[in-house]
């Protein structure tokens, strides 16, 4: 299936943590996820990019003037502290575990391994993290912002 236009839609699907139906509904309604925003917006307001699939660059207007990609300093300074320790030979890098929630294995091709900061960014959690997959860390991701709203 990879290569294919059904392995495509299946892996931007569990890039933003829907499933395949509800992943269309969105492009069939004129929507695009934006990387930066994290949420959907009109594919209009997404620039041109011919080097991309879909023609539009993966980043929305907004995004690019700086307004919603801005990142919180507590954030990168935790993102940094992580950093640090993998490149200090402290903490492991997050690809040579088991994701934490669904157990998927890393190997080259295949979605990566990241940390997710599970228990917030403060100063006092700079390292208390978890290895997941791509996929669990944006279902992660969705269901903290479910909780905020």
């Amino acid at each position: 299936m990879s290569g294919t236009a059904e392995g495509t839609l299946k892996t931007a699907a569990a890039r933003v943590g829907l499933c395949v139906s509800e992943y269309i509904a969105h492009v069939e309604a004129g929507q695009k996820w934006c990387t930066a925003c994290k949420a959907w917006h009109p594919v209009t307001d997404f620039p041109a990019d011919r080097t991309r699939g879909d023609g539009r660059r993966a980043r929305c207007l907004k995004a690019d003037r700086g307004k919603s990609s801005v990142v919180d300093p507590q954030k990168q300074r935790a993102r940094n502290a992580v950093k640090h320790e993998i490149v200090m030979g402290r903490l492991r890098p997050a690809k040579e575990f088991s994701c934490t929630d669904c157990g998927h294995e890393w190997s080259a091709g295949e979605r990566r391994h990241e940390y997710d900061h599970h228990l917030g960014y403060d100063d006092a959690h700079l390292l208390d993290v978890q290895p997941v997959c791509t996929t669990c860390h944006a279902k992660r991701e969705m269901a903290r912002r479910e909780k905020v709203a």
